[in-house]
């Protein structure tokens, strides 16, 4: 058997490079492997790289599966995970 593996890793420091989560109940990875298709999967202007949670892993995954020709994509995951968007600061407390 091997001696030495990466840990695994259900928290990140930075979050994740797409959806910004920075726990989650699956695992993060290097999102060295996925770059490339970031752009056309989360409909990306600029590149990004980092941790990457499973649930992006996911999509990538999923979008890679899409018939030839399909415009589909997650840009609505992009920075999901942030912080308080603007809809949750501008509604009046009851």
């Amino acid at each position: 058997m091997f001696g030495f593996h990466k840990p695994k890793m259900y928290r990140s420091i930075e979050g994740c490079c797409i959806c910004r989560a920075k726990s989650s109940s699956s695992r993060f990875t290097d999102s060295k492997r996925y770059e490339k298709d970031f752009q056309s999967c989360f409909g990306l202007h600029e590149t990004r790289s980092g941790d990457i949670c499973n649930a992006c892993v996911l999509l990538v995954k999923r979008w890679k599966k899409l018939p030839a020709g399909s415009k589909k994509n997650w840009n609505h995951v992009v920075d999901a995970r942030a912080g308080p968007s603007l809809k949750t600061t501008l509604k009046p407390k009851k």
